[in-house]
């Protein structure tokens, strides 16, 4: 077999891991026994986060955020879910140290990144677990598909802001939209870059991006994350945040309930009521 047909073999394999994802809800955990409590109520898998309170204060102070590997080693000894660990953009060496703990798939991602052009794109084909990556658009999903990202979540330039649903709105549509614009023809397959072209033609032909799409970012309320699947999202990740309501453990299966019943009113109705 060439080395490129072992690469593609492995992509494929990788891309196929994130399909359990599909049409469901990760949740965004900070602690096992958040993780317990996602597991219970129907997720799908955790991400092991940094507090977003405490993302905006270490910045602040010019200190580094990062995800201690005993929280995810912890928190993969609590659960059987897929545990996601979240690592700054750019440190290959911070996402080695996290698969190496047990994490089963990689979110590389920009909040807790004090400077967002690092300038070395992670080589996400390189891992054996999936890597996640972040969007405002559709050449950037793509640029971040062609590193090896197999999942792509809705992300957008502030730095260390808690996210707004009203920016995770924008960056899906903006995403989706530009997938519209490209398969009817409004912009050309050469303006995204001789690198995205194979990758292009492939959105053109299926008319979706070859891996799923979450929308991330402030959703911590079952009519926005039934919102987003509406709007075109695979599946959503929550905040952490949905640990700090009254009730969490509610609220959480209020979010999985209305993401699966999006499309039904008659039963959302029932998962949108605190």
């Amino acid at each position: 077999m060439s080395a490129d047909s072992k690469e593609q073999k492995h992509i494929q394999t990788i891309r196929n891991m994130t399909k359990q994802f599909k049409n469901g809800v990760i949740v965004a955990v900070e602690n096992s026994n958040h993780a317990v409590i996602a597991e219970k109520v129907g997720a799908l898998g955790v991400e092991v986060v940094v507090n977003a309170e405490n993302v905006k204060k270490t910045a602040a102070e010019n200190q580094v955020v990062t995800i201690d590997p005993a929280i995810v080693r912890d928190v993969l000894d609590s659960i059987v879910l897929p545990v996601i660990a979240r690592v700054r953009q750019g440190h290959f060496i911070e996402a080695e140290v996290m698969e190496a703990s047990g994490a089963n798939a990689i979110d590389e991602h920009e909040v807790q990144t004090s400077n967002k052009d690092v300038g070395i794109p992670m080589d996400k084909k390189s891992y054996k677990i999936p890597v996640f990556g972040g969007a405002a658009n559709l050449k950037e999903a793509l640029t971040a598909i062609n590193q090896g990202a197999s999942l792509i979540r809705t992300t957008y330039k502030e730095k260390y802001d808690v996210p707004h649903i009203e920016k995770t709105v924008q960056a899906l549509n903006k995403i989706l939209n530009d997938i519209n614009d490209l398969v009817e023809g409004k912009v050309e397959i050469a303006s995204l870059g001789a690198d995205l072209e194979e990758l292009a033609k492939d959105v053109v032909t299926n008319k979706k991006l070859p891996v799923p799409l979450f929308a991330e970012g402030g959703i911590v309320l079952p009519s926005d994350a039934a919102m987003m699947m509406d709007l075109g999202a695979d599946g959503v990740i929550t905040s952490s945040l949905v640990f700090h309501v009254p009730n969490p453990d509610r609220r959480i299966w209020s979010i999985v309930k209305a993401v699966q019943n999006f499309n039904d009113p008659s039963k959302l109705i029932k998962y949108v009521e605190y």
